[in-house]
């Protein structure tokens, strides 16, 4: 399978997973996010729509590939923020009844997951991987030193 042929199947389980949504670990379907795009294919949600769109024109209807293009403008649209900006933060967060502060370890780890997964840094995917980090999600169970997971269950 060439380059191209990988970019239209990966395109097209984006197509689908926006379509049907994603499992998550309690077996219940939620909305497929820009961290499961992520997980899937790492070029940009514009880029792979723009490099796929005539394959998948072939495929699908328009209508279909609207909610494909609604995506990718979302990821547009969310401004980007500053590693600065989100260490300057101060914010707990609830976790089982208790007040939990999101230390700048915590903060350090989930940038560094977003860093090294080269996921645009915006308001949006920080608050998406903070919730994925505190609720141990499946993001960062191999990124994370196991002793290190301050918040996680």
């Amino acid at each position: 399978m060439n380059n191209n042929e990988w970019r239209v199947e990966r395109a097209k389980e984006v197509v689908k997973l926006l379509h049907t949504g994603v499992m998550d670990d309690n077996n219940e379907v939620r909305e497929f996010n820009i961290l499961d795009y992520y997980k899937i294919i790492g070029i940009s949600p514009k880029s792979l729509y723009e490099r796929t769109y005539d394959e998948l024109r072939k495929v699908y209807s328009e209508s279909e590939l609207k909610k494909f293009y609604s995506f990718v403008l979302r990821s547009l649209g969310d401004p980007k923020i500053t590693e600065k900006a989100i260490m300057e933060v101060k914010h707990s967060v609830l976790i089982n009844d208790k007040l939990v502060e999101i230390t700048d370890f915590d903060k350090t780890n989930i940038i560094n997951y977003l860093k090294s997964n080269k996921i645009r840094l915006t308001s949006d995917v920080y608050a998406l991987a903070l919730k994925d980090y505190i609720n141990n999600g499946f993001s960062f169970k191999d990124n994370l030193d196991e002793k290190n997971k301050a918040l996680t269950k």
